[in-house]
């Protein structure tokens, strides 16, 4: 089988006066070629179904054989807020939300997870979903990987990941448990400045801030501030808050954690 690397000797100086780059690496779906996060987001492999991202995955979802039976959530028409996801297990109907991944997370290891299976989910969504819980939906999360980029340098640096996907699935609550516990999940804080969140102050507007430091402790701050989780601030509706714009950071899990996440669907190479 031919051998899957990048030929750095032809990339030429200008690399290393760039953030990064990224290349597409898989043997069975030559030649390498670079990509940018730009191709991840237009080219990305449910797009070849020409249809939005929640829709391809219930169409994948309806050819694989599945206990899962899945469809969009009817609510989802008239609440842009509501979860994406109708699903019936044995019988039984859950409310659902899909996360789908097509870029590793190459710097997970910094928080001390393997990028091959690192996963990120925004601060933002677990905020909302915690809300959920807290009124009894306990959500059920899928997982839809499928790498698209496998090689990153940054600099000197290069980073791998193999050629993966799969779906995982895992019940909010296990996730909330993890963040809740005595060894949480690491968070990673984006660095763009499109996502830069603003500090609150109990002082100014104290019910958002309470409910962002019940949330997760750590965005508590020394000078009495709490750290935001979004570029936008929130929306309120009601007595409902919900953190808008950019997702600020991220929490890093593990798929490897067989407590947590369950292989629906693997086909890791």
């Amino acid at each position: 089988m031919r051998r899957c690397r990048p030929n750095y000797s032809r990339l030429g100086r200008k690399q290393f006066t760039m953030s990064f780059r990224l290349f597409k690496c898989d043997p069975v779906d030559l030649p390498v070629r670079e990509i940018s996060f730009k191709d991840l987001d237009n080219k990305a492999f449910w797009c070849k179904l020409g249809e939005e991202k929640e829709e391809a995955f219930v169409k994948y979802c309806k050819r694989t054989a599945s206990k899962y039976k899945i469809q969009i959530h009817p609510e989802k028409e008239t609440n842009p807020y509501h979860p994406d996801l109708l699903v019936k297990v044995n019988g039984i109907e859950q409310i659902g939300e899909v996360k789908i991944k097509n870029s590793p997370f190459f710097f997970a290891e910094k928080h001390g997870v393997n990028p091959q299976f690192a996963l990120t989910m925004d601060l933002k969504d677990s905020f909302n979903y915690t809300r959920l819980l807290n009124e009894g939906t306990d959500l059920l999360i899928f997982i839809w990987v499928r790498w698209e980029a496998h090689v990153m340098i940054c600099g000197d640096d290069v980073y791998r990941v193999k050629p993966m996907q799969g779906i995982w699935v895992t019940n909010f609550s296990k996730l909330r448990a993890l963040q809740t516990g005595s060894n949480p999940p690491e968070i990673h804080w984006y660095k763009a400045d499109f996502r830069q969140s603003r500090s609150y102050k109990y002082g100014e507007e104290p019910e958002f801030a309470t409910k962002l430091a019940d949330f997760d402790p750590r965005l508590s701050r020394p000078d009495g501030t709490v750290k935001g989780i979004s570029s936008n601030g929130y929306i309120r509706s009601g007595q409902i808050y919900y953190p808008s714009g950019q997702s600020s950071g991220s929490y890093v899990f593990n798929l490897k954690d067989n407590s947590v996440f369950t292989p629906a669907i693997y086909g890791g190479r």
